[in-house]
């Protein structure tokens, strides 16, 4: 297909770290890469509605969902990785199902709420752009709604530099803070996506696995 898929305007994004993520992207599609099964898993209990992918990288995640039915918006800070999922998006056919935006997790607000919201190994260091995504992931949240997030383990991995990686526990409480329920939370080894160009070892690393839920308004009674 010819068409490009529907367009969020791109917000200006500065990079989380002194690393530029357009060096692991081509652009063409070729780096799309399979979906995460582990992660797709809770949404599919659920019946498909709007879904956000923050952090979506070329888009394997995100036209898993669209294929699923789900109308999803995915936002990434590098314009190659958002070129690339585009791209496939056409390709597939998935065009009128998707919504993409080149935009900085710590700034992009979503303006409307989402049944199912991904992040896939995509927060920003810890500090202020990760207190500000962590915030804009259960935001994001309508009643009810279920959000998946994988990050790498900073208690199992041996590389990262001091707060790039996550904790298991920090990431629960942030959730709890911010009205969610945990339902389940867990430390575990993962398939780690090779991107074209740049594989390198390990085929697996150790990961933080949190699935949570927005609770569903209940009416507050008074004495």
């Amino acid at each position: 297909m010819t068409q490009h898929t529907h367009s969020i305007p791109d917000q200006p994004a500065a990079p989380h770290i002194d690393f530029d993520w357009d060096d692991i992207y081509r652009g063409d599609g070729s780096d799309t890469a399979a979906p995460d099964a582990l992660l797709l898993a809770p949404s599919e209990s659920l019946t498909p509605g709007r879904a956000l992918d923050l952090g979506c990288g070329a888009g394997g995640n995100a036209l898993a969902l669209a294929e699923r039915g789900w109308r999803v918006t995915g936002v990434d800070i590098s314009p190659r990785a958002i070129t690339s999922a585009r791209t496939t998006a056409c390709a597939r056919g998935l065009d009128d199902r998707i919504e993409l935006a080149v935009a900085d997790s710590a700034t992009w607000r979503p303006e409307t709420t989402h049944g199912f919201v991904l992040s896939s190994y995509a927060l920003p260091p810890r500090g202020p752009a990760r207190t500000a995504t962590l915030t804009t992931l259960a935001a994001a949240l309508a009643p009810g709604a279920v959000l998946a997030l994988g990050e790498w383990d900073e208690e199992a991995c041996d590389w990262g530099k001091p707060g790039d990686l996550a904790t298991l526990d920090e990431l629960t409480e942030a959730f709890t803070g911010l009205g969610l329920q945990i339902v389940r939370a867990e430390r575990r080894q993962v398939s780690v996506h090779q991107h074209p160009g740049h594989e390198q070892e390990p085929a697996e690393d150790h990961a933080v696995i949190v699935i949570a839920r927005r609770p569903h308004d209940t009416l507050e009674t008074t004495d």
